[in-house]
């Protein structure tokens, strides 16, 4: 697409055009070059005046390397205010094996570590005064060093009762500390009943759908194998009602989890789908399904995927009110403290 020349040359942020910007990167380039040869605030006052200009990222940039400079500078100023002796390791090091470094007759040679205790010794040759240490203050060795004596502890006297008392274990609690084999836990037991739930329901709805298209045809056997094929295809339940519990939000959320793991090891699915007729009289509902895998569905599973759902109470009572949920297929579970406040609001 072609345009004019006033409509290609479109004016960018605050007026800015190619020209402009230009103009203001060849300045942060020719101020970049003076920096050596100016003082650090001269430098800063200048690249501020240049920054004010910059809107765009290629700019900030070389605004960036301008500061990076200009802190480098300062930098070396501050080194050279610093005056303190400084040694070279190295040549410490060099230094001290040519004065303790001893050579033998037969060629070898050793370095003097006692010669160079005794010159070093010399700078260390006092007690410091009023030091103390965790293990007391430094001596000289004139004062008389007293060493506390600890006093021994006293035995315990044990009664001929305690002697011949037998230990005693912790009493076991039922689910706590031993589990039997046919025990299962409460995560473990939903999930059971999670699954139970969607096999009667998904079977139930199509059941009933089965025994519709009965009675308009007369009977199972003059029931359309395309039709009968498609209500196979998409059989399924509604999802909102199989999981969602009226009488609890936290309940609800535990279904949705416990569902999870049985989508994530292959046994059931969910989807979302538009209304599919199946037959004349025959819709089946939309909206998110709950189904359960058969045999070759299981041994074809697709890569694995993963979603995050948002569920908020606000969302769980719109829902239920939507979809009229008056029970849910899975067992309520009574006795939970969340349940008892989510039912009063």
């Amino acid at each position: 697409m072609i345009r004019d020349k006033e409509e290609s040359e479109f004016k960018v942020c605050e007026g800015y055009t190619e020209e402009e910007r230009r103009e203001i990167r060849k300045s942060q380039r020719k101020l970049r070059n003076e920096i050596p040869d100016l003082d650090v605030d001269e430098a800063r006052n200048k690249n501020n005046q240049i920054f004010k200009k910059v809107a765009y990222i290629r700019e900030a940039v070389l605004d960036s390397e301008n500061v990076d400079e200009i802190a480098k500078k300062a930098a070396s100023k501050v080194d050279q205010l610093i005056q303190v002796p400084r040694y070279d390791a190295d040549r410490i090091v060099s230094k001290l094996i040519e004065a303790c470094q001893v050579k033998k007759g037969n060629g070898n040679s050793f370095f003097n570590w006692h010669a160079l205790g005794v010159q070093a010794g010399i700078c260390f040759n006092a007690a410091p005064s009023n030091v103390s240490f965790l293990n007391g203050p430094l001596l000289d060795g004139k004062e008389e060093l007293h060493v506390k004596q600890r006093a021994k502890r006293p035995r315990l006297q044990i009664s001929e009762e305690e002697k011949n008392a037998k230990e005693e274990r912790p009493e076991d609690i039922q689910g706590h500390t031993k589990r039997g084999a046919d025990q299962l836990s409460a995560v473990e037991q939903n999930i059971i009943d999670v699954s139970t739930a969607l096999e009667k329901k998904v079977n139930r709805r199509y059941i009933a759908h089965k025994k519709k298209l009965k009675e308009k045809y007369g009977s199972r056997e003059k029931i359309p194998s395309k039709v009968a094929k498609k209500l196979k295809k998409h059989n399924g339940a509604c999802a909102v009602e199989l999981l969602f519990n009226p009488k609890s939000f936290t309940q609800t959320v535990e279904n949705m989890f416990h569902y999870s793991f049985l989508v994530k090891k292959g046994t059931a699915q969910l989807d979302v789908r538009e209304p599919k007729v199946v037959d004349e009289g025959l819709e089946l509902d939309g909206g998110p399904i709950a189904r359960y895998s058969t045999e070759d569905q299981m041994q074809s599973q697709p890569p694995p995927r993963q979603a995050i759902v948002s569920l908020t109470m606000k969302d769980w009572r719109d829902m239920i009110r939507a979809y009229d949920v008056k029970k849910s297929d899975v067992p309520h579970r009574e006795g939970s403290i969340h349940e008892k406040r989510t039912s009063r609001k």
